[in-house]
């Protein structure tokens, strides 16, 4: 199975309608993957830029504006606002984490969760972190880590994109985090996805989600921002 690069632009340039990422690339489309419905979109990766608009009125001004920026400018609020037509507000930057060439997973048994279980969990967890988390959309089987006592402390999964990704999910419980159970409970969810063929992904804002990636061995090749047009 590829992996690495190659293998996140390729899955990205099928949800663009591209064969392929290169340079920049934009398109017209309100309900475009790679953005809120309405929002303008912005996704690098590698030093490849592909972007969405809502409107045709969007695409000039748009692609002018990041026809004059670096790949990593292109997904920094501060800079790219300044040059993009007037915005309301943004939601990112969020850094797109994949597994790299060679990546093999290291598991530990993890169990799966009942449905009783993961109300629990998502009742002592707060409404930002379980929204953050995704974990309430997962298609897939639900992967636990559990505290000595039997809780539930860290629960993964995914959502399965048409491009062939697994969009990965993770929670872990507010009393038990930093003690490895997110590490298990994802990279048996990262094994599964493998599994069937997909291409993990993991999508994160807080640095804690980014650390964790990490830790599971996955690596950042790239970045999404949205803004909302004013």
């Amino acid at each position: 199975m590829l992996f690495g690069l190659e293998a996140a632009q390729n899955a990205w340039a099928r949800l663009t309608g591209r064969s392929t990422l290169q340079g920049i690339h934009l398109v017209v489309d309100p309900e475009s993957w790679l953005a809120p419905p309405g929002w303008i979109g912005i996704l690098v990766v590698g030093t490849t830029i592909a972007a969405c608009v809502p409107t045709p009125e969007l695409e000039a001004p748009v692609m002018s504006a990041l026809q004059g920026l670096k790949a990593d400018e292109a997904t920094t609020p501060d800079v790219v606002r300044r040059v993009m037509p007037p915005t309301r507000a943004s939601l990112g930057p969020a850094a797109l984490f994949y597994p790299p060439t060679g990546f093999v997973v290291s598991t530990e048994p993890a169990d799966e969760a009942s449905n009783e279980e993961l109300a629990d969990l998502f009742a002592v967890a707060s409404a930002e972190d379980l929204e953050e988390s995704g974990l309430a959309h997962i298609e897939s089987p639900t992967f636990v880590s559990r505290a000595a006592d039997g809780t539930v402390a860290a629960a993964s999964g995914y959502r399965r994109w048409p491009n062939a990704v697994a969009h990965l999910s993770v929670l872990a419980h507010p009393a038990h985090r930093r003690q490895g159970h997110g590490r298990r409970a994802s990279s048996a969810a990262v094994a599964r996805a493998i599994d069937e063929g997909l291409l993990p992904q993991w999508r994160s804002r807080p640095v804690a989600s980014q650390e964790l990636a990490r830790a599971i061995g996955l690596v950042a090749v790239g970045a999404q921002l949205s803004l909302q047009p004013a």
